[in-house]
C-alpha cells in the first residue's frame, strides 16, 4: 500500500487543497540548509568532546585510555545521526543528486581538480582538529601548559588522512563512472546491431 492511498492522506488532500510547487520548493531548501546545519553542529560537538576527553586524558596521571563516549546514549545519538546521514547520502546517489557523469565524459583523471578539493579539505580538517585540541586544552591547563606544536602536528597528520581518503575517494568515482560509461556505451553500441 502506498502512502498516498491511506484514507487520512486523502481526506488531507481534500481539505488542504492542491500542492503549491513554489512553496514546497522552498520548504525543501529550507529543510535542506537545516538538515545541513543540525549535521555539522552535532558532528563538531562530537569531534570537541572525543578531543576534549583525550586533551584531558593527557594531561591527567590515569594510566587506562579514555572512553570515546561518556554514555551508552550518546554513543547511540552520534550512532543514529552517522546511520540518517548514509541514508541521506544513499538516497540522494539514488536521485541523481550526485551526478558521475562528467566524470564519465573526461579523457584523463583530473588530478588538478582532485588535488584542490583534497588539499582544501585535507587544510580545512587540520585547521580545525588543531584549533579544537587548542581550545579544550586551554580549558584544562594553563595556556602555557599547552602543546601547540603537538596540536598542530595531531592535526595536520588528520588533515593529511583527509586528503589522502578524498583524493582516494574521487578517483574511485572517476574509475567507476568510466567504467558505468563505457559499459552503457557498449550496451547502446550493441543494441545498434541489431
Amino acid at each position: 500500500m502506498k502512502f498516498e492511498d491511506l484514507k487520512i492522506v486523502q481526506k488531507w488532500r481534500e481539505y488542504a487543497g492542491p500542492k503549491d510547487e513554489r512553496l514546497e520548493a522552498e520548504n525543501a531548501k529550507i529543510y535542506k540548509i537545516g538538515f545541513v546545519l543540525l549535521s555539522f553542529g552535532m558532528l563538531m560537538i562530537f569531534f570537541y568532546q572525543f578531543i576534549a576527553r583525550q586533551v584531558a586524558w593527557v594531561h591527567s596521571d590515569a594510566s587506562e585510555m579514555p572512553h570515546g563516549f561518556a554514555t551508552p546514549f550518546e554513543a547511540a545519538m552520534y550512532l543514529w545521526l552517522v546511520i540518517v546521514m548514509l541514508i541521506c547520502a544513499g538516497l540522494q546517489t539514488r536521485k541523481g543528486y550526485v551526478d558521475t557523469n562528467r566524470f564519465g565524459q573526461t579523457e584523463h583523471l583530473p588530478v588538478g581538480y582532485f588535488m584542490l578539493v583534497s588539499g582544501l579539505s585535507g587544510a580545512a580538517f587540520a585547521l580545525v582538529i588543531a584549533a579544537m585540541r587548542c581550545i579544550a586544552e586551554a580549558q584544562i591547563v594553563p595556556l602555557e601548559s599547552v602543546f601547540w606544536l603537538a596540536n598542530l602536528a595531531t592535526g595536520v597528520f588528520c588533515g593529511a588522512t583527509i586528503f589522502a581518503a578524498t583524493f582516494a575517494a574521487l578517483c574511485a568515482t572517476f574509475f567507476t563512472a568510466k567504467r558505468r560509461r563505457a559499459k552503457l556505451e557498449a550496451e547502446l553500441d550493441s543494441s545498434d546491431d541489431i
